[in-house]
């Protein structure tokens, strides 16, 4: 955390007006644009000499010379700790985020999905979740759907509330009957078994015991093991990526190219947010105040959602460090909330 000292009142106001406005406008600061459009009651001399103090103290930087002044992470980080005011959730963020509510009972994942979704096009931000790792749930319900002679649909539901749908390729066909006999014979050998738990004895016993079926057995009980006990599979879920080129500081592409690999490699960035899933209420880890290098001009607000007061994940916004956070701040706190709320329906 970046050491802070204590700053007076008016050193305050100059600082959020700074803030707000660079938030805004994406442009330096100068001491004649505060006095104009903030009315600190104070002149644009002793503004500029109140912003030559706050620089020296590292609240401020010039980015260029003669520029006006933008916020430096210890900036932020005072804004974020001291001068900032959580903002309301308006009417019409409140009607997208009520959608969530119709996948009440809905898959997990589904509803992660969906949360993540919303939160991005509320925030024109990216928007990261992790989701439960598979390893660590237990097998529920199997069921197989004949779709023409040779493609069978299976369903796996895996508590709590991961559905996994899968068309798998048979040479041989299997009548609704057989299918059915075929689902039966899983369930009573899987039903309740942790994922991590399904290891060679349970399904060499499996195998054994339906001849007749070993082929689409197989297959089956590959798609358990590569899909579900997989730690890194779909850990990772990211919407929005295309509202980080809206934003000035990275029209560069080469600026972005290790934001996006990061991405798209997931695991990286799925343990940042695991990491975080144990943190209580809203965490905000502007700039530099992030280990990886590819985050270093970004910030990062989480919050962790929970199932029956257990943490299950961690929703987030990923910006630049000129994000708006107190919206960011309330979006991403409300919707883990309701996400929390909805989980202990299920």
């Amino acid at each position: 955390m970046i050491a802070m000292s204590n700053l007076n009142e008016r050193k305050k106001c100059i600082l959020r007006a700074v803030t707000d406005d660079y938030i805004d406008t994406a442009e330096p600061v100068g001491s004649r644009t505060i006095a104009s459009r903030y009315k600190l009651g104070i002149s644009s001399a002793t503004i500029r000499n109140e912003m030559a103090d706050l620089e020296e103290s590292g609240y401020l930087y010039q980015p260029h010379t003669s520029a006006g002044r933008i916020p430096s992470d210890k900036g932020y980080r005072y804004y974020v700790d001291v001068l900032l005011e959580k903002e309301p959730i308006t009417a019409q963020e409140n009607t997208k985020i009520a959608q969530l509510a119709k996948l009440k009972k809905e898959a997990i994942e589904k509803l992660i999905r969906r949360s993540t979704k919303i939160l991005a096009e509320l925030t024109e931000y990216i928007s990261v979740a992790v989701i439960p790792k598979h390893h660590q749930a237990v097998f529920k319900h199997l069921q197989l759907v004949s779709l023409d002679p040779h493609n069978i649909l299976a369903i796996i539901v895996i508590d709590p509330g991961i559905v996994e749908n899968k068309i798998i390729f048979t040479p041989k066909s299997f009548s609704p009957n057989e299918l059915e006999q075929i689902s039966s014979h899983l369930n009573s050998k899987l039903r309740g078994i942790k994922i991590e738990a399904i290891g060679s004895n349970i399904i060499r016993e499996i195998k054994d015991s339906s001849i007749k079926a070993q082929g689409l057995l197989e297959c089956l009980l590959e798609l358990l093991e590569d899909r579900f006990k997989d730690p890194e599979h779909e850990m990772l879920i990211c919407d929005g990526v295309l509202h980080l080129f809206e934003q000035p500081e990275f029209q560069d592409l080469d600026k972005t190219k290790l934001l996006l690999e990061m991405i798209e490699q997931r695991q990286t960035l799925a343990n940042i947010l695991s990491d975080l899933a144990s943190s209580s209420g809203v965490k905000v880890s502007i700039g530099g105040e992030n280990t990886k290098p590819e985050l270093k001009e970004l910030s990062l607000v989480t919050a962790t959602y929970y199932l029956n007061g257990q943490s299950m994940g961690t929703i987030g916004v990923l910006g630049p460090t000129r994000m708006a956070y107190g919206r960011a701040i309330t979006l991403v706190d409300e919707i883990a909330g309701v996400l929390s709320e909805l989980m202990d329906s299920f």
